[in-house]
């Protein structure tokens, strides 16, 4: 469950209980934050730690991380968030762990029947401002995407200097892009990969010619962590270090999570147990905070698991 901690708990350190430490995920409300979160939850609970999930807008989570509140974050996206988390990097109050996704990409989409009319780059969007109302649908204010956005704008980039950016939630707007493409009508979006907007819907990203929103391998999702954290649990931040998956695994966790409609608890077991080669090797030499093998305690913990989840 993601929420908000209450402040007696979010003042604990992560070393209050030795046995069994609490690490505290910080996780925005974005699909693919929710379902990598989960998987990486459901590793540190079979491996000894209690996990609590505390559910917020990215720049608060980057707040409580500088702050000692929240341990690790796994949405960390550059360039997009750079500026809002990068001087506290600097500061010393954050620390990057690595990169924990492979393939990611951002930028700006339309339905892809409006490459027929001639929108097919971003430098098309201002003989289309009329029909686009001169306006980028994007999702919560704060986030990388929004930020990359309003860039764009406040440099008058391909002529954008009198549109403006939408914010709403990731689900808003991606029933406004849904709907435009029943409807065959023009918008204009912001999109990603990894999410299953990838593979639901007929759309086209924009060609991107002066590289605003980065070319190919410049998105870049990071893992955060708390200063400290390195040195008061080691073995955690070197898992945390090795965590990282592809786009496509995220996009099929998002998609199994939000359009099928599965519990996350049942898709981060799923994927674990078909890929349990992969875990093992995130956890190979690693102990649990009671100081056993953590390859053998995932092990052990999968065999409880009820056996309809990794099937």
């Amino acid at each position: 469950m993601m929420r908000w901690l209450p402040a007696a708990v979010l003042g604990l350190s992560l070393a209050a209980s030795a046995a069994q430490p609490t690490v505290r995920l910080g996780v925005p409300p974005w699909q693919g934050a929710e379902a990598k979160s989960a998987v990486v939850a459901e590793i540190l609970r079979a491996t000894g730690y209690e996990v609590e999930t505390v559910s917020a807008a990215a720049v608060l989570i980057f707040q409580g991380l500088a702050r000692g509140e929240v341990d690790a974050n796994l949405s960390a996206w550059v360039p997009g968030q750079e500026e809002a988390f990068g001087p506290r990097v600097e500061a010393g109050d954050i620390v990057i762990l690595g990169e924990n996704l492979r393939g990611a990409r951002t930028g700006l989409a339309v339905p892809a029947a409006a490459r027929r009319s001639g929108l097919v780059s971003m430098e098309d969007l201002e003989a289309f401002a009329s029909e686009l109302d001169s306006t980028i649908f994007c999702i919560e204010p704060g986030s990388g995407a929004n930020a990359v956005a309003e860039a764009a704008i406040a440099e008058d980039l391909y002529g954008l200097g009198d549109w403006r950016v939408l914010p709403s939630s990731t689900e808003a707007m991606l029933t406004h892009v849904e709907r435009a493409v029943r409807r065959d009508r023009l918008t204009v979006f912001c999109a990603w990969a990894p999410h299953w907007m990838n593979e639901a819907f007929d759309l086209a990203y924009l060609d991107d010619p002066a590289g605003h929103w980065g070319g190919p391998g410049a998105t870049r999702v990071l893992t955060l962590a708390r200063a400290g954290l390195e040195q008061d649990f080691p073995q955690l931040a070197e898992f945390l270090s090795r965590f990282q998956v592809d786009a496509e695994s995220q996009s099929r966790w998002i998609y199994a999570y939000a359009r099928e409609e599965q519990p996350l608890e049942r898709v981060a077991r799923r994927w674990i147990a078909a890929n349990e080669k992969t875990v093992q090797d995130w956890l190979a030499g690693l102990q649990t905070p009671a100081g056993e093998d953590a390859a053998e305690a995932l092990e052990q913990a999968m065999a409880r698991w009820p056996t309809s989840d990794p099937n």
